[in-house]
């Protein structure tokens, strides 16, 4: 009793300071919800669809209400407080007109409406700290900053790659920068890093100039930011029992859109934490495998969800060649509705899909995120089970190895080749291809006489050449995995400027969209160019050839990232084909990206790899999905219970290209320094001395470099190497020395 005597109670009492700063709280979070959420709309939606009169009306909104707050505060009279009172009641149905049209402009569900409330209380709760802090307008600033710089930052990677950044995007910030040059121009990243480091020193000086000497205006206020976190942790839990929150894997637009962005962005941190699965134990995992054994050994059907192949396609022990291309941003644009064009876009790909097995795949990402399908597709694993946006050639491969189509086919006598025509280590790919033991991989460093699109993508007809190369290169079997990327985005909504052959005839569409599809249907179109070359080289060959074509993800068109257009954006057009007879009654339907290489390889009458056996033996099972995430827990974060001795892998000692790029020979001319070799392309760079030089590329077998007088007595070694992104080297050639002759 004596305690709570000596407790004073006046700082339980509400005052003007403690007032004005809940206030200050609960607006903040309030703009700071509504730029996130716009922002993130913006940067996966087409543009328009707030007039501006709104738009001005919202600001003004906006700004009059905290003026007129902080003048009541000001006056500090009762007639004031009257007049802000009655002042926000007659704005109310100017807010309520702006609300509706922000929360059609959103395009939610009304259902999911609640759960922006969340998002917004997790703002508020992230700000509440300034209650016990002294330097208040310092955190609120400071919190404000960040949440509106990761939002200017979603923005422009969602235009560029049609899903918003989450955590492990952490992983590929090596990867962005240069890609950020690329989009934004050497000059906006010179102001972009200027803004940047004065935003920073605006902080600074915050922090140092603010002089505050009470910390606690009102205990009432520490109450009050208990009962906000307590009550935004409830409200998460209720949306969680209710059902309300939803999680897409495949489509991070919606999950974003339907949850809120800054809740969205926070669960993606949260989700990466690997939390072991109910029942994941030895017996259990040993269970599925015997469950799994036993059905290979007395099943040659093959069961793909609810697709079964009742026999397997080439039971001669021959084995055919096996190629994989996955083409960027494939799919078939007379799906969308109200667009019509000049000619079919697809014509080779549209015969496959009439004439041979074809259906819908679907697919890890939705409008990006190649490395996900690539990763299902090469693995058989099941990325449902992993977290938002993970890309698992950074989180997984960089440290370990896995079973996949390459180690399966390498068991069985054949070579292993992986081809992109974009640079060789990103995604990480020149490390990851080796954790999942392919012999070469050809990238763009090794490529010549690469035509480059409108938006600076190499096109895809150069890939014909270097898989006939990787074809060509041994006498064994081929596994080829090659990788386009000619349709990736932007798709520039300005495109009317090029004169391209397809024309859009006729849109229903807004320019900016139309345009963006005009762009987009000539990429596609020169990639059923390549398609058809693949065909007529595999129809040349004496060797028996099975190909699948499919895309990676549906593309970040404006028109599909509103959900427009009547289109199923978690699926891709699959098709394949081969130059002998398939001993099969599979025509093809629908699957998941996990599930090509079972189907591939049952195709060809190749053993299968652990995974593909589980999808074979387990597909039409009620406890599929459940058993297929405790193995894979197991395989990638857990004991390692279900694999064999036999089936565990190592990497591979990964050949950069298929041919050797050689030095032979450096002689000096006069003031130049000339390299002769093989295989030379114009990312082969060369170094003297350790230094690297600015390299001239005069043909496959001849370089050269500029010397001055005062350093040709002092050149020693001198070597090749293929630079990769970064500056990064991606081979090297042996070291000669300079020739006199």
């Amino acid at each position: 009793m004596r305690f709570f005597n000596k407790i004073d109670k006046t700082k339980f009492k509400p005052n003007k300071s403690s007032i004005k700063e809940l206030l200050l709280l609960i607006y903040t979070a309030f703009i700071l919800f509504l730029i996130t959420e716009i922002l993130s709309a913006k940067g996966t939606t087409s543009y328009g669809f707030i007039d501006n009169s709104t738009i001005y009306l919202g600001i003004g909104l906006i700004l009059i209400l905290p003026l007129s707050m902080i003048f009541a505060f000001k006056k500090d009279d009762k007639k004031y407080y009257i007049g802000e009172a009655v002042l926000i009641l007659l704005m109310t149905p100017l807010m309520k007109y702006v609300w509706d049209k922000f929360y059609i402009f959103l395009d939610i569900p009304e259902e999911q409406i609640w759960c922006l409330l969340l998002d917004y209380l997790v703002i508020l709760s992230i700000l509440t700290p300034v209650v016990f802090l002294k330097k208040k307008i310092f955190y609120c600033t400071l919190v404000s900053g960040v949440l509106i710089l990761l939002s200017i930052c979603n923005y422009i990677v969602s235009i560029f790659r049609g899903i918003p950044i989450a955590y492990c995007d952490v992983y590929c910030i090596g990867d962005a920068l240069p890609l950020a040059e690329s989009f934004l121009g050497k000059n906006n990243i010179v102001f972009v890093i200027a803004g940047v480091v004065a935003l920073i020193l605006g902080f600074v000086l915050l922090f140092i100039k603010e002089k505050r000497n009470t910390r606690f205006t009102s205990y009432i206020n520490i109450i009050m930011a208990v009962v906000i976190c307590a009550g935004m942790y409830s409200y998460y839990l209720k949306l969680v029992n209710d059902r309300t929150l939803i999680y897409y894997s495949a489509n991070m637009v919606k999950t974003y859109r339907y949850n809120g962005y800054v809740y969205s962005t926070i669960e993606s941190c949260l989700r990466f934490i690997r939390v072991e699965p109910d029942e994941y134990n030895q017996e259990s995992i040993l269970a599925i495998r015997n469950k799994v054994d036993e059905k290979t050994a007395d099943d040659n059907s093959i069961t793909v969800a609810s697709t079964e192949l009742k026999s397997i396609g080439n039971s001669s022990d021959k084995k055919p060649n096996i190629l994989f291309v996955q083409l960027e941003g494939f799919m078939d644009p007379n799906t969308i509705e109200g667009v019509l064009y000049s000619q079919d876009p697809i014509p080779n790909f549209r015969k496959l899909m009439k004439n041979g097995i074809s259906g819908k795949m679907k697919t890890p990402s939705i409008g990006g995120g190649t490395a996900r399908t690539e990763f299902e597709v090469m693995t058989g694993i099941d990325l449902e089970f992993l977290t938002d946006g993970e890309v698992p050639h950074y989180t997984i491969l960089g440290h370990e190895t896995l079973n996949s189509v390459a180690t399966t086919l390498k068991k069985q006598g054949y070579s292993t080749h992986a081809i992109h025509n974009n640079q060789g280590n990103f995604y990480n790919r020149n490390k990851a291809y080796s954790s999942l033991g392919y012999d070469t991989y050809t990238s763009i460093e090794y490529m010549d006489n690469v035509e480059r699109t409108e938006t600076n993508w190499a096109k895809d007809t150069i890939l014909t050449k270097y898989i006939k190369e990787c074809l060509n290169s041994t006498e064994e079997n081929d596994l080829v995995f090659t990788i386009s990327v000619e349709g990736h985005s932007p798709y520039p909504t300005d495109s009317d400027k090029y004169e391209l052959p397809i024309k859009v005839v006729s849109s229903n569409l807004p320019d900016t969209e139309t345009n963006q599809i005009y762009y987009y249907i000539n990429k596609i179109h020169e990639s059923d160019k390549f398609i058809g070359d693949v065909v007529d080289l595999v129809d040349s060959m004496d060797e028996d050839t099975i190909v699948v074509f499919y895309g990676d993800h549906t593309p970040a068109l404006d028109v599909l990232n509103r959900d427009a257009g009547n289109v199923d954006r978690t699926t891709t057009p699959y098709a394949i084909y081969s130059n002998f007879d398939l001993d099969t009654d599979f025509k093809g339907g629908d699957i998941s990206a996990y599930q090509m290489s079972t189907i591939m390889l049952s195709l060809a009458g190749s053993d299968l790899g652990p995974m593909e056996n589980i999808h074979k033996t387990l597909g039409d099972q009620e406890d599929y999905k459940k058993d297929l995430e405790l193995v894979e827990y197991d395989i990638l974060f857990g004991k390692d219970y279900y694999l064999n001795e036999d089936e565990k892998t190592k990497a591979s000692d990964l050949k950069m290209g298929t041919k050797d790029i050689t030095l032979e020979k450096a002689t000096l001319e006069d003031n130049q320094i000339c390299i002769e070799g093989k295989n030379f392309t114009r990312k082969s760079i060369v170094f003297i001395n350790g230094e690297e030089k600015s390299t001239i590329f005069v043909n496959r077998n001849t370089l050269r470099v500029y010397c001055e007088d005062e350093d040709k007595d002092n050149i020693k070694d001198i070597v090749v190497k293929q630079i990769g992104l970064h500056d990064i080297p991606l081979s090297e050639t042996d070291i000669v020395q300079l020739s006199d002759e």
